[in-house]
C-alpha cells in the first residue's frame, strides 16, 4: 500500500488548484489526501496554543476515518499556510474605509487596525509553535507557506472574490494538466523569489517584514525533500 500524505489547506479553491497536480506528480509512490479547514485555523477565535495540535488532529482523524487509514498508512501531514502579512511590522497596517482587508505587497488596509494587529499576534504565536512540532499525535508534521496567500503566489493576484478564486484555480490546474512536473519549475522560477533554499532559513526569511506580504513560497522545498521516483 502506498503511504498517504495529508495536505491541510484553508479553502476549497486551494484544494482545486493543487490536488490534481500533486496526485499526478506522486501517483507512483504516494497517495495524496486533502483536508480543508474552511478558514485559517491559526486565527480562529476558538484556537489557542494549548489546543492547536488537538484541533489539527481532529481534522486528520476524521479524514483518516473517511479513507479508512491507520496511522502507519500516513507518511506525513503537510500544512500549507497563507501568510496574510502575519509577520509585518504593525506600522504597515493602515486604516481604510474598506470593510474587508485589502492587501498590497507593502501594506494591509483595514477598517480596524487593532483587530488586524491582534489577529497577526495570534497567528504568529500559534504558527511559531507549529513550526517546532515534529509530529501531531505521532504522525510526522511539517509546515509550508504561500505569501501573501495562495492566489498571490500561484496567480500573482491579490484580493480576489470567491468566484474569481474558483475561476483561477480551475484555469491553473487545467494549465498544468498533462505537464504536472512543470509545476515545481514554476514555483522555483516565478514564486520562490529569493526565499533561501533551506527549510529553517525559508521561515526566517518570511518572518522578516514585509516579506509575508510579498509573493513567495517555500513549498518547492517539499519536492526537494520528496523527489519524484
Amino acid at each position: 500500500m502506498k503511504k498517504s500524505v495529508i495536505f491541510i489547506v484553508e479553502g476549497s479553491t486551494d484544494k482545486d488548484a493543487l490536488e490534481n497536480i500533486l496526485k499526478k506528480i506522486y501517483k507512483g509512490n504516494k497517495e495524496i489526501v486533502f483536508i480543508i479547514t474552511s478558514g485559517d485555523i491559526t486565527t480562529n477565535s476558538c484556537t489557542t496554543l494549548d489546543n492547536i495540535c488537538e484541533k489539527i488532529y481532529e481534522f486528520v482523524l476524521n479524514k483518516m476515518k473517511e479513507y479508512k487509514l491507520k496511522k502507519p498508512n500516513v507518511w506525513q501531514i503537510v500544512h500549507i499556510f497563507d501568510m496574510d502579512g502575519a509577520y509585518v511590522d504593525d506600522s504597515l497596517i493602515k486604516l481604510s474605509s474598506e470593510s474587508k482587508f485589502v492587501y498590497t505587497e507593502t501594506d494591509i488596509f483595514c477598517s480596524d487596525v487593532n483587530r488586524v494587529v491582534s489577529r497577526n499576534n495570534q497567528k504568529r504565536t500559534i504558527m511559531d509553535k507549529l513550526l517546532i512540532q515534529k509530529d501531531i499525535k505521532g504522525i510526522s508534521y511539517k509546515c509550508y507557506y504561500f505569501s501573501c496567500n495562495l492566489d498571490h503566489a500561484l496567480y500573482n493576484k491579490l484580493n480576489l472574490t470567491k468566484d474569481e478564486k474558483s475561476d483561477y484555480a480551475h484555469e491553473f490546474t487545467n494549465f498544468f494538466s498533462g505537464r504536472e512536473n512543470l509545476f515545481i519549475n514554476f514555483l522555483e522560477s516565478d514564486v520562490v523569489n529569493g526565499v533561501p533554499d533551506s527549510y529553517i532559513k525559508s521561515w526566517e526569511y518570511i518572518k522578516n517584514s514585509p516579506h509575508s506580504l510579498e509573493r513567495h513560497t517555500n513549498l518547492h522545498l517539499f519536492f526537494k525533500d520528496n523527489p519524484i521516483l
